[in-house]
């Protein structure tokens, strides 16, 4: 297995055109350029960190393609440029801390060429800023002329980046504007940790709390001010990292999420999100932050009082942001994904891997709107990403990864994959309002397919009823479940193959970018409505799609390249298996599932992660799709029956809290091993009381409806409590 190429390659062969431009974001390769436009930012950044004393000419070119953003009417530079090079009016403003960077890297520029007139150049233009900063006591937006404050709360990250552009450029004897910035820094302090932004009154944003990648700059800002004297700013930025190792990280899978509240819990918090600024509510590993953190611990444990009690702290925290930076290499094309996050079954149990980072604000770099949500997929590869990941980790190549032995062949169990029926027989009367939920779940209808819900606009974190394919194939196998028809079946085909792209993925709506998620979506719901063989369907593009989201640990990803995991493994393996087809490396796959399992019966969701219902009930249907048994299955019954609680319902893991989709996934992986919750009856009840007043479900008695996840999980679940749902379906149908 051969490594990937270099960062600064994959940069210089994928993102730089002839003129040293660079897209926003890339899908895999320069071949797809996902948010073409250009940012000051991004451009900045280059310079900073691409060429090196001999890169003369990379480094003119570099200088050519910033200079594209100059103002010819303002000092400044705009911040934004659409792919053809015009301005966007959207960027028309100073945000001080872009405009610092930008400085920053004329001087970067000047000092590698010897060019004096930019070193020049460099400093007015800082000057200009840091009396644009200190006139309007810092703020966070400025028009374009620097005269009208537009945003007046002060981010970490404008302090701490203006900390660092005044500490390049000015010289070592001092200097009155880092005095004051040393000052302003000490302002966000809270404890161990530091406050992400403080309001127009200068006090603590407790909302926003506590963010990993301005902790990590503010790090940087006072181990920059600790080597001009400034007293304690060595101790300050070792706490500030201790506490995100201490935190932030994530216990399951290793690395750090990007935020912890005002009490520093890792959290998912819709009132933050929706009366604090704008911002998704849902925390995720990026691994942007993840370079930041690394070149912030290295260079805080190299200062020159080192606190031999924060030496361990610091290094580990180097050693897992490095960790991430590289399990999120792309291991063939090159370059670094945008990172990974999590659906939380509480606000507090992140459970789910989810490779979108939903319900960030519109026009978030790189983000796509489905309905009233908008999500940014975590396998584009961002400019700032890759420029940070590379002043990280520097031009060293990513050692290949390999699959682990197969030390333990799974018995031969052939599967049938029989998909022609769903039940046995009608649920028992009484259960639910089956008359309710039906209505309720063909309220969801939206053109072609089906939304998440039967709401137009809803307010809260509520989705609405736009068509997506992840909706589609619950809707259709409650229906089929139901022995209810299914509408219009030839135009919910048109509307499933209208979302495959030419790589033969599929995406959540047409044009969207294909995921191995939305891809199983897709086919399983062609299949059960007879169109494998439909003309719109490239079956052979898509089976290759498939196939190249498998990694070399054997396990597949979201999308080609990305990380592996049980579940998006399962997904693959389930889709291949619907379309006749299997893995091209189908040793390894087994072996990297076998690898998730842990001696307690249960599957962790990687190899060395913890047991969860989710990750089991993925790696056991794969292994029984793939016609194997999965071993020691006596184990694994065990483990997941005692997860059950007294109410009925189940822990996700032992350690963990009841969660209704962690339930579904417990009965599920109960129900494929042949056996059921040792207590059916309360399980039933537990599920039942779910059932919202408007017909749908909820994961709490007494809530709003949720999605037609919900409705599936309940649906299904019920199906297989009272034993009528066809094994096959329960493997298959997930």
């Amino acid at each position: 297995m051969t490594s990937p190429p270099s960062l600064r390659t994959f940069v210089r062969e994928h993102l730089l055109d002839d003129e040293a431009r660079l897209p926003a974001v890339l899908g895999r390769d320069s071949a797809d350029a996902i948010t073409p436009d250009r940012t000051l930012r991004d451009a900045s950044l280059a310079l900073l960190t691409l060429p090196g004393p001999d890169d003369t000419d990379l480094t003119h070119r570099l200088v050519g393609a910033l200079r594209e953003f100059a103002d010819p009417d303002q000092r400044g530079f705009r911040e934004l440029l659409d792919v053809t090079g015009a301005p966007h009016p959207i960027g028309d403003v100073r945000t001080p801390s872009v405009q610092a960077l930008a400085a920053w890297a004329l001087h970067r520029a000047g000092a590698l060429t010897g060019d004096d007139t930019l070193l020049t150049e460099a400093v007015r233009r800082l000057d200009h800023v840091v009396e644009a900063v200190v006139t309007h006591d810092w703020p966070a937006l400025l028009d374009r002329s620097a005269t009208v404050v537009l945003d007046e709360s002060g981010p970490l990250e404008e302090s701490a980046v203006l900390i660092l552009a005044a500490d390049a450029l000015t010289p070592a004897t001092g200097s009155a504007f880092l005095d004051a910035a040393a000052d302003r820094l000490d302002r966000y302090v809270h404890g161990d940790a530091v406050w992400d932004r403080l309001t127009p009154r200068g006090v603590p944003d407790t909302l926003r709390g506590h963010r990993t990648g301005s902790a990590a700059l503010a790090a940087l800002a006072w181990a920059a001010l600790h080597r001009r004297g400034r007293a304690g700013a060595a101790d300050r930025a070792r706490r500030t990292l201790a506490h995100v190792h201490a935190h932030h990280r994530h216990i399951g899978t290793g690395g750090y999420w990007d935020r912890s509240s005002a009490d520093s819990v890792v959290r998912v918090d819709a009132v933050a999100a929706l009366h604090g600024r704008p911002d998704s509510p849902f925390p995720a590993k990026f691994v942007a932050d993840h370079a930041l953190l690394s070149l912030a611990a290295r260079t805080v444990a190299a200062l020159d009082d080192p606190d031999a009690e924060s030496e361990p702290v610091l290094k580990d925290l180097a050693q897992e942001a490095e960790a991430e930076l590289e399990l999120n290499t792309d291991p063939v094309v090159g370059g670094v994904f945008h990172g990974q996050g999590s659906w939380f079954s509480t606000p507090v149990d992140p459970t789910v891997p989810l490779a979108r980072h939903v319900m960030v604000p519109p026009r978030t770099t790189g983000s796509f709107a489905v309905g009233n949500t908008t999500y940014v997929p975590f396998h584009g590869k961002h400019a700032r990403t890759q420029l940070l990941a590379l002043a990280a980790l520097g031009d060293r190549l990513v050692a290949p990864r390999t699959a682990p032995e197969l030390v333990e062949r799974p018995e031969p169990d052939p599967f049938d994959n029989d998909l022609g029926h769903v039940t046995t027989a009608r649920l028992s009367e009484g259960l639910i309002d089956t008359a309710h939920y039906l209505r309720w779940l063909r309220s969801t209808a939206s053109g072609l397919g089906y939304g998440l819900t039967p709401y137009r606009s809803p307010l809260g974190l509520r989705s609405d009823r736009t068509a997506q394919t992840f909706s589609v194939l619950h809707v259709v196998s409650d229906l089929l479940a139901l022995d209810e028809p299914v509408p219009h079946t030839p135009g919910v085909l048109t509307g499933i193959f209208a979302t495959q792209n030419p790589d033969g993925g599929f995406g959540e709506q047409p044009a969207l970018p294909s995921e191995t998620f939305t891809t199983y979506c897709a086919v399983l719901t062609a299949v059960v409505l007879g169109g494998a063989d439909h003309p719109d369907f490239d079956r052979d593009a898509c089976v290759a799609f498939l196939r190249s989201c498998q990694r070399p640990e054997g396990g597949f990803g979201n999308a080609p390249g990305f990380p592996c995991d049980a579940w998006h493994s399962h997904l693959a393996t389930l889709t291949l298996v619907a379309l006749g087809a299997r893995p091209e490396r189908e040793d390894d796959l087994v072996a990297y599932l076998l690898a998730c399992r842990n001696p307690d019966g249960g599957y962790g969701n990687r190899p060395g992660s913890p047991s969860d219902t989710f990750a089991t009930f993925r790696a056991i249907g794969a292994l029984i799709a793939l016609g194997l048994r999965p071993p020691h299955s006596d184990e694994t019954v065990r483990w997941l029956s005692n997860l059950q609680t007294e109410s009925g319902g189940f822990r996700y893991r032992t350690d963990g809290a009841e969660s209704f989709v962690g339930s579904y996934h417990a009965i599920g992986g109960l129900y494929m091993l042949g056996a059921l919750p040792a207590d059916t009856e309360a399980c039933v009840r537990w599920i039942t009381v779910r059932q919202s007043a408007d017909g749908g479900f909820s994961r709490a008695p007494g809530a709003p409806s949720e999605t037609t996840d919900e409705g599936f999980i309940a649906v299904q679940a019920l199906h297989m409590l009272e034993g009528k749902l066809n094994r096959s379906w329960a493997v298959m149908m997930t």
